[in-house]
């Protein structure tokens, strides 16, 4: 994530996920299951990871790196506790 163009992209990215996932538990999403809002919520994670996982510098970035981090821990929770 060398340029800021990509640095806001890869933050208007999270910000979506976390909206995503705000979404799923609200009245319009109450026909999905635990399931589908688990493989919903995967998705996202599994996006930042790809899209914005190679460029992510510890040093340079360490704010995205972190991010990137834990929404990798995410998906990596949410895969091991699937029913």
């Amino acid at each position: 994530m060398s340029s800021g163009g990509d640095r806001v992209q890869f933050w208007n990215h999270l910000l979506a996920t976390a909206e995503l996932i705000e979404s799923l538990h609200d009245d319009a999403s109450s026909q999905l299951d635990e399931t589908q809002i688990r493989e919903q919520i995967q998705k996202q994670l599994e996006t930042v990871s790809e899209a914005f996982g190679d460029g992510a510098d510890p040093v340079e970035n360490f704010e995205e790196y972190v991010a990137i981090k834990f929404c990798q821990a995410l998906y990596e929770a949410l895969g091991s506790n699937a029913p």
